[in-house]
Parts: structure tokens; sequence; C-alpha cells
């Protein structure tokens, strides 16, 4: 029994040091992304829009293609922003978990007139890279879950720490669904992809949801 207690304490640290490494790059990633060429292509679109400014009547054909130009310099920066966002979201790393989670749901709420009610009971210390990142992708899955899907009114934010446990839950009052086995493929891509988030850290999973009562989704880390 203590060897596998031990196996399985050492599992755990394993899969929240490649957890880390990843996260680690992802970070470095988004931000050579964010502050490197996105601060360029920045650039190069101040400078056309200067060029543009300074052409005179007569010359609409060269007008015509620099703002053509800049519109498809604009399209590629806001692309660069979105898949530095999806990498790691910056405001995660400058303000925390707390303020990334309050950003989300105003977005969510002002996108979707979907009413969120947000309660969180974060430590103090700030949690590890590996926790923040899960429980902040599991919020945002499920939230695109409800907006795609439950056709809710209310939804219901939760975060709080019980034992040596940090718990995030997501509840709606949509329309629910029934699922034939809780992890197959009839539970969706999301639900998946919540699932497999979690458990690669060793945590607790669960959904519950039934057709016109709404959907609880509940996940569980081990604070480390």
């Amino acid at each position: 029994m203590h060897a596998s207690q031990l196996a399985d304490t050492r599992l755990r640290e394993v899969a929240h040091s490649y957890v880390q490494s990843q996260v680690s790059q992802r970070r470095n990633f988004a931000r050579e992304l964010h502050d490197g060429i996105n601060q360029l292509m920045v650039s190069v679109k101040f400078r056309i829009e200067l060029a543009r400014d300074k052409l005179e009547q007569p010359e609409q054909r060269a007008l015509a293609e620099l703002e053509k130009g800049s519109d498809v310099l604009n399209q590629a920066i806001q692309e660069v922003r979105r898949i530095s966002h999806d990498l790691r979201p910056i405001l995660l790393d400058d303000l925390g978990l707390e303020s990334a989670l309050h950003s989300m749901t105003d977005d969510f709420a002002e996108r979707t007139g979907i009413t969120v009610d947000v309660s969180l009971d974060l430590p103090v210390q700030r949690l590890t890279d590996d926790i923040e990142i899960t429980l902040y992708r599991v919020t945002q899955e499920a939230l695109t879950n409800v907006e795609r899907h439950a056709n809710a009114r209310q939804v219901w934010l939760t975060v709080w720490q019980k034992d040596s446990m940090i718990w995030v839950e997501v509840k709606d009052d949509g329309k629910g669904f029934s699922c034939s086995a809780q992890g197959s493929d009839d539970c969706g891509i999301g639900l998946m992809n919540m699932r497999e988030r979690t458990e690669i850290l060793s945590g607790d999973f669960s959904v519950r949801s039934k057709p016109g009562m709404g959907t609880r989704v509940r996940a569980g880390l081990a604070l480390v």
C-alpha cells in the first residue's frame, strides 16, 4: 500500500511538472507573439496610415491599395492577438486568476446578455501556474458550452477552497442535456477537453445535467 501511494504521488508530481513545462513554453511564446511580432505589425500599420495621410487627392489608386494593405494587416494583428491569448492569457500573468476570471465573465455577459453571478474565494497566495491555467480553461470551456448550447438566462461561477483542494463550478439554468455516459463522445468535445485537463493533474471532474434542468460542471484540483 505504501509503495502504491508513493507511485501515485510520483505520478502526480510528473504530471504537474509536465503541465508546468507546457505552461512556461506557452507563456514565453505568447509573450513573443504579443510583445514582438504584434508590435512590429502595429508599427508597420502606423507607417502605412501615415503614408496614406500624406497622399494627395489625385493619387487615388495608391490610396486604395494602402487602404487594402492596412485592412489586411489589421486582420493579421487581431489574429496574432487571438493566438497569443489562446496560448496564454496575458491578463492571467499580469493580474492573476481572480482578475482574469472577472474579465472573462464580464466579456461573456456583455457578449451574450446572460447574467453571471461570480463568487471567488481564492487563497491569498497565488496558485501554481498549472492549476491557474487549468481552472481558467475549464471555466472558459464551460462558458463556451453555455453560450453555444444552453439557451440559458443565468450562470453561476463559483471558485472555492476546501481542505487541500481548489474547486471551480459553472452552473446554468439552461435547457440541459442527456448524456449516455460521462466522458463519451456523446457529451461533446468540450466536456472531454475539460475532463482531460483536470485529470492530467489527477483532479476530480464531474458533469450533472438533465433536460430542462440546466447543467453543472465541477472540477477540483489538489493544492500542491
